[in-house]
């Protein structure tokens, strides 16, 4: 999932969003971070690694077999107060026009924010779960809305926002959650796990979060959804008895072959 194609209009997102050249800037995988090194591997063809910085006892750790279909997520923590760490990305994600986030997370808690993006400045956009839900500001600036459902915390949610200047518009596992008023975004993206100040750092589980310049088409947004839900919830297939029986025929005949021309 590199890149998908520039929309010509939109119509459906937040009563009518206006039309933006959209790229994938970040995506990260719990199973590409690395524990030793703090690095967690952008997969997006970008480069665009994001490491952890802050004190060694909030370091995200990975669990194995976290999502619902076993899937591997990364595990974040932080203090009950003051500041904790965060990942910082190794280049901003600037984009005045408008993002599309999306999130395969589980939170510990919706009290108080969770914050999954932020910046180093004012302004930059701030996505995070507040109150128990989804919600986003223009950092430090302005709460410009949030979702109507409540995120649960002992289970997974695809959770995802697509915002500009026209107006915003929240989904929850494939289903609308609701739309605001947009904003336009003065500072980049340059956190994930935190925001400016440090104060207001995600405390959960992530599977993945993928980060586009500009917003997505409906039909776009219908195709990343189905890609994260094959890759978290849709169960990994068995091997099926004829499978099984190919894949040992094809052993045993492979052992006569060889047996052959040893004789």
């Amino acid at each position: 999932m590199k890149q998908l194609p520039v929309a010509i209009a939109v119509c459906a997102l937040a009563g009518g969003l206006s039309a933006s050249a959209q790229t994938l800037a970040v995506q990260l995988k719990a199973s590409n971070f690395n524990p030793t090194t703090g690095v967690w591997t952008d997969t997006s063809g970008n480069s665009d690694n994001a490491t952890y910085s802050g004190p060694a006892l909030y370091a995200p750790t990975v669990a194995a077999g976290a999502t619902p279909n076993g899937s591997a997520a990364l595990s974040l923590t932080q203090p009950a107060s003051g500041s904790g760490g965060s990942l910082l990305l190794a280049s901003s994600i600037d984009y005045t026009a408008g993002y599309t986030v999306f999130a395969f997370v589980q939170p510990t808690t919706g009290i108080p924010r969770n914050a999954l993006t932020g910046g180093s400045t004012k302004n930059a956009l701030e996505y995070d779960i507040y109150n128990t839900h989804q919600d986003y500001l223009t950092e430090y600036t302005a709460d410009v809305g949030h979702g109507n459902a409540v995120i649960p915390t002992t289970s997974f949610s695809l959770i995802d926002l697509a915002v500009n200047s026209s107006g915003a518009s929240f989904k929850l596992n494939g289903s609308s959650d609701g739309t605001v008023a947009g904003a336009t975004f003065a500072s980049p993206i340059t956190r994930i796990g935190n925001n400016e100040g440090g104060g207001d750092g995600f405390a959960g589980d992530v599977a993945e979060i993928d980060i586009y310049t500009g917003v997505l088409t409906p039909t776009q947004i219908s195709s990343v959804e189905a890609a994260f839900t094959a890759s978290y919830v849709t169960p990994v297939p068995e091997p099926t008895t004829w499978a099984l029986l190919a894949g040992g025929c094809g052993a045993l005949l492979a052992f006569r072959r060889i047996r052959r021309v040893q004789a």
